[in-house]
């Protein structure tokens, strides 16, 4: 079982990987849908490295749309990683499978849309090692998929949530010419949106339509275990150290806890906490399990965008910018706090706490009596988090020979590695032998940060050496630089067959949504089957009229009136289209109650 965590950087990384982390996904110099998450392969290199001390290993994301002239670039990137040990790469673009690269392995990203049973199906037949579901994936989706590929499969757990289905949103590029298959998505299912119905009668003003909670599962974690899934996954390569560190050992401790016998996770070596990682303490807009178990609970946000954080408590007194808040969590100043009004995200700052509990703060005149207050910044869990020394350690048996003509040291981790060390040393007999045995185990047990002895034996003569520090100091350095060495070389990324199988692709003709942005994405289709009859949203010249966004979000049932479940729908929500309506146009909106889908038109 494997915990996948963002790295935004090398550092941010490398703290993934001591808050636990089986593996780590991480963008390159280009092609990461993350345009401004980048980093050079001389890095990624070194997080490459500390990870397999680890036994975890570094997926880089490869998944834009490619163009013909960036192809020679792509082709020679990935030939690059593959040489710096990445253990695999996460794609988009099928012009890849068409490359000549080197065995590294490949994962379809859920950029591919893989909501699509024949799609994953076909992606499986390929010979793709794992594929990332789309996160609109139901548990009994997950559990038919798990029971008919041969491919891992890669489910998102917690984080932001894409409005549209992933690789099919063309909203961003259509508005602003920042196209998300290209990692530059402008976020436009974060703005204001006004919704008229085909009378043009304004039914919601001025709100955050199209955005969405923040999606986990750290309550079911359990069912996404016992359905069969592979991979679990936070998102959030833009996100800082300090979520990253607080999200990873959360899910880290959960997954543990949630482990049956017979299985484990798949890297090595345990963590040793000096914080305690609270999910609301983070950056988030809300939780929701989005469409795990179906489309009943609420799944927007409509008031903000912004974090709401963790709930306080209500508003007890009040007197001008002076609060007192009911509740049981500690307040600091500095903290951030907010409340919702009217529809509508306020915030405001904590700039004293009195000694009576009273919080004096920046605007305190608009917030009434009674009102429930949340906290989206906690200063002191940030600066705890910022300061904390989480160290990951291996476990290592040492046994040590301290006889006469033979002194050398035998160290075996908990993966079964082993390694031999030795230094030349006169023997000496020590004046006083408990002493000096007592002394010889308490330096080999100083294994620094990355090691921890689980077991220690001495084997000796009746003559008990005296042995100096700096010779047990040599010897010791010796014996745990080789085991590192040698555990680095044993969890080196295995070669990989490229997917190529002879599959026909379950479509005969396929249109901008395909996303084919070069001649050899469109050769790859076209050799399974599948004529391409129009180049990617970002190519085309004319795009009135096309979908921007098809989403399993649903403005009509997020407000209890969906057909299939509410017997009297309102009149004016029973219309044929509606439009959406915002500073940067309107847009056609349809419910496809059929597909039970929500598309959203230029």
């Amino acid at each position: 079982m494997e915990l996948l965590s963002p790295a935004k950087n090398c550092e941010t990384g490398i703290c993934a990987v001591n808050c636990g982390a089986d593996a780590v996904y991480i963008g390159a110099s280009d092609f990461g849908a993350r345009k401004f998450a980048s980093n050079s392969v001389k890095d990624i290199e070194t997080l490459v490295n500390y990870a397999h001390f680890y036994n975890s290993k570094v997926y880089v994301t490869l998944n834009t749309i490619l163009y013909d002239n960036e192809l020679p670039i792509a082709e020679k990137l990935i030939k690059d990683l593959y040489n710096i040990g990445v253990d695999a790469l996460i794609v988009q673009d099928t012009g890849i499978l068409e490359m000549d690269i080197p065995p590294i392995e490949l994962h379809a990203s859920t950029q591919m849309h893989n909501y699509d049973f024949q799609r994953i199906k076909f992606f499986d037949d390929l010979g793709f090692k794992r594929i990332v579901l789309a996160r609109e994936c139901g548990l009994d989706d997950i559990k038919k998929i798990r029971q008919n590929i041969n491919a891992e499969i890669e489910c998102f757990v917690h984080g932001a949530l894409c409005v549209s289905f992933s690789g099919q949103c063309y909203m961003s590029a259509k508005i602003g010419s920042r196209s998300a298959n290209r990692g530059e998505c402008a976020q436009a299912c974060r703005l204001k949106y006004s919704l008229f119905n085909d009378k043009e009668k304004l039914l919601i003003k001025d709100s955050y339509l199209l955005s969405l909670k923040d999606f986990a599962m750290y309550d079911k974690i359990s069912d996404l275990i016992s359905a069969g899934v592979d991979s679990l996954k936070i998102e959030g390569r833009l996100k800082d150290i300090p979520y990253v560190k607080n999200v990873t050992a959360y899910y880290r401790k959960l997954i543990d806890s949630c482990l049956e016998s017979g299985k484990k996770k798949s890297s090595s070596g345990e963590c040793f906490f000096d914080f305690q990682p609270d999910l609301q303490k983070v950056f988030n807009r809300g939780f929701t399990h989005y469409f795990v178990y179906g489309g009943g609970e609420k799944k927007a946000n409509f008031f903000s965008p912004k974090s709401i954080g963790e709930f306080l408590g209500t508003v007890s007194e009040k007197k001008q910018n002076a609060l007192i808040i009911k509740g049981d969590k500690k307040i600091s100043n500095g903290d951030g706090l907010c409340f919702v009004k009217n529809n509508a995200l306020y915030g405001f700052r904590v700039e004293k706490v009195l000694q009576n509990g009273a919080l004096i703060v920046n605007s305190g005149d608009n917030i009434p009596k009674g009102e429930k207050i949340f906290r989206n910044l906690d200063t002191e869990f940030l600066r705890k988090l910022s300061s904390e020394k989480t160290q990951r350690k291996i476990g290592v048996n040492i046994t040590l020979n301290l006889k006469k003509d033979d002194f050398f040291a035998e160290i075996c981790d908990e993966d079964g590695i082993k390694t031999k060390s030795q230094i030349p040393f006169a023997f000496q007999k020590a004046e006083n032998a408990e002493k000096s045995l007592l002394n010889i185990e308490q330096n080999f047990r100083k294994t620094g940060e990355k090691f921890y002895v689980t077991e220690y034996s001495a084997v000796y003569d009746e003559d008990v050496p005296f042995v100096p520090n700096s010779v047990i100091a040599e010897l010791r350095r010796t014996m745990l630089e080789n085991l590192s060495h040698k555990r680095v070389e044993r969890f080196a990324a295995k070669p990989s067959d490229k997917p190529q199988g002879d599959v026909e692709y379950f479509r005969e003709t396929g249109d901008y949504r395909m996303n084919v942005s070069n001649a050899l994405a469109k050769k790859f289709y076209e050799k399974h089957g599948c004529k391409i009859v129009q180049p990617a949203f970002e190519l085309l010249k004319k795009t009135s009229g096309l979908e921007l966004m098809t989403t399993k979000y649903c403005i009509r049932r997020e407000l209890g009136f969906c057909p299939k479940n509410c017997k009297n729908v309102p009149a004016d929500w029973k219309a044929e289209s509606y439009s959406l309506k915002n500073e940067y146009g309107t847009f056609t909106l349809k419910f496809d109650c059929k597909d039970c889908v929500m598309r959203i038109f230029a």
